[in-house]
This record gives structure tokens, sequence and C-alpha cells, in this order.
């Protein structure tokens, strides 16, 4: 049977990464001992406070939010009150893209249930594709325990940036919609790269100029070192991470984003079950849920051609409510309690 299993911020949950309402305030976290990173901080703190107004105690802003007020006006050129400038904000935004590519890293812990539901996935089924919408490398760490020589196909068209040597079965795809935090992008010779072993440091994956740090008061008293990226292994140029922020004004027309997308719904329509672990169908990602519903639908005059449907969520009513609204009777289960109840069943 040939399988599409969608993962959701829950899923990474479950090793540890926050889940998209508790990042806002481990942005501005001030717990760095080095200069520089609490300097990240002041200034992702001063833009809550100068663009939400922002106090402490009060409410932080949503990540939506903040990523939709930053692409929207960085996208027309237009400033976010008189102190951002579409040029101010775009040295926010990577400042912020690079907080939380930090975060993503330094918050994972192993679980041995979610390698067990991985190992389980594979082993039960003839053909498994992952369609993922989180940023985070959770998944390609818990199929590298398992099968270090495993080859991954991110299904983005990209150039390894280490020569690989994988296994010679069928590549294992995982198509990850929103892009990766190990993928980075040239804008001069438009080259996707993997960086599948984590190869180039975090630092440089940001795509940093030296004009973003003498944009803000906070890195005058410091005067760090330029961040400097990698350069492309083909033009030479800078590169810098490739990404699709959780925002309501994502962009899928440039580069790979098309193709992935592409190939999700090829995925979807494919298969003959969807299971989805710790995902929320939340609104924001009302183009995925569209694409959803058009890969179940378009063959479903079809009988034999209907996807069989499991949820393996965590004690959440609402989103079973959810689910239950926008696939109706087509789910088959739903696990409430989590990946644990899911392999008890399975």
């Amino acid at each position: 049977m040939r399988v599409a299993v969608i993962l959701g911020a829950g899923f990474s949950k479950n090793s540890g990464l926050p889940v998209q309402s508790e990042i806002p305030e481990l942005l501005v976290e001030s717990c760095y001992k080095d200069e520089f990173e609490n300097a990240i901080s002041l200034v992702l703190k001063r833009f809550y406070e100068e663009v939400f107004s922002y106090s402490k105690g009060s409410t932080m802003p949503g990540l939506d939010d903040i990523l939709t007020s930053i692409d929207i006006a960085t996208n027309s050129g237009h400033h976010l009150g008189i102190k951002y400038s579409s040029i101010r904000l775009r040295a926010v935004r990577r400042f912020l893209v690079y907080r939380l590519f930090t975060i993503l890293k330094e918050k994972y812990s192993y679980s041995e249930d979610v390698k067990n539901l991985i190992c389980k996935l594979i082993a039960n089924y003839s053909k498994v594709d992952f369609i993922v919408l989180n940023w985070d490398t959770v998944l390609e760490n818990y199929i590298k325990l398992i099968n270090p020589v495993i080859a991954i196909d991110y299904c983005n068209g990209g150039k390894s940036w280490r020569k690989e040597i994988g296994d010679t079965t069928e590549p294992l795809k995982i198509i990850k919609i929103h892009g990766s935090s190990n993928w980075l992008y040239c804008d001069n010779c438009r080259v996707l790269i993997n960086d599948n072993y984590d190869d180039i440091p975090l630092i440089k994956k940001a795509g940093f100029k030296t004009m973003d740090f003498e944009l803000f008061d906070e890195f005058r008293a410091i005067r760090p070192q330029t961040k400097d990226s990698e350069n492309c292994f083909i033009c030479g140029d800078k590169i810098s991470s490739h990404i699709a922020t959780f925002s309501f004004r994502k962009s899928f027309r440039e580069s790979s984003f098309p193709e992935l997308w592409n190939q999700a719904e090829d995925a979807l329509t494919g298969a003959e079950k969807w299971i989805f672990v710790g995902y929320s169908l939340p609104q924001a990602d009302y183009e995925f849920k569209h694409l959803m519903k058009i890969s179940e639908l378009k063959l479903s005059h079809r009988k034999e051609r209907k996807p069989e449907m499991a949820v393996v969520l965590l004690n959440s009513t609402t989103t079973v409510a959810t689910y239950k609204s926008f696939f109706g009777d087509r789910i088959s289960t739903i696990y409430n309690g989590g990946i644990e109840e899911y392999l008890k069943y399975n």
C-alpha cells in the first residue's frame, strides 16, 4: 500500500521543539552568554515594542502577524512606520529567521516513540511519501538513526553540498512544501543546495550583510565581525536560507516551491492512505488545504481511489472537530492520544 504521511508542528513537538504559539517568546530570550546573540534578542524585542506596542507582561504578537507584516511591507517596498524601512525590515527578517533556526536546532531532543513511529511507517507500507509542513529536520534526524545510508529525495531539484553515497534502494521522498532549515539558495545562479549533514553553520545560512549590523544601535557597542555566508560552489556568490515563512503572504513562485507543490499533489493523489501526525489544519495553510481537497476529489468518482485517512493528535477536541468538518466521514480513525496510542493499535 502507498501512503502519504503529513507531518505538522505537533510531530516535532514530540522531539522537544516548540509549536508556533511558543516561538515569539523564545525569539527574544536574553539568556545567551554571547553578546551577538543578546543583541539579536534586543533588536527583535524592540521591533515587538515599536510595531506591536508590546510591553513586559502583555500578550506577545503572533508569529503569523510578525512575518506577514514584514513580508507585505518588504515585498511592496513600504515602511512599517518611520523607523522601519524595507531595508531595516529585511535585516529584522534575517535576524528572526536565524534565531528561529537556532531554536529548532537547540531544542531538539530524542524521542523513542517518534523513532518507533517512523520505523513502523516504513516497515508497514510498500511506499511512504512524507509531506512536511515544518522547517526543521526532525524527521531526517530519525531516518539517519534508523538507516544512516538511506537516500533522501527532497523533490526540490537541489544539489547536495556534500557528495553522498546513498543506499541503492529507492530514495525516500521528503517533500517540504515550506522549505527547510538545511536548504540554501543562490540568488545569482539560482541553484538550490541541500545541506543534508549540517556542514554549514547556522550563522552562515542566515544571509547576513554588513549593513544589517550598522542599522541597529544594539550592535554598535560590540562591533560584530561580518557573519559572512558561504559561497555558492557553482558561481561563487553568497548563499542563504530558502524558506516560505509562516505567514498569510507565503510566496511559492520562486525556485523550487512550484515543483514541491506538484510533487505533494502527486504523492497525495497516488496514495491509498493519508496519515496526519500532529497537524492541526491551521487557517494560514489555506493553500495546502486546498491542495489536499483537490487531491482528495480528483479521482473520487472511482471508488477504488478514495484515500483512507487516519489522524494522530494529542488531546485536541477542537482539531478533531476541524478534521471532521473538512473531510467528513473520509476520516477512518482518529488517535487523540498521540503517537503512543497510534503505536499501541498499529
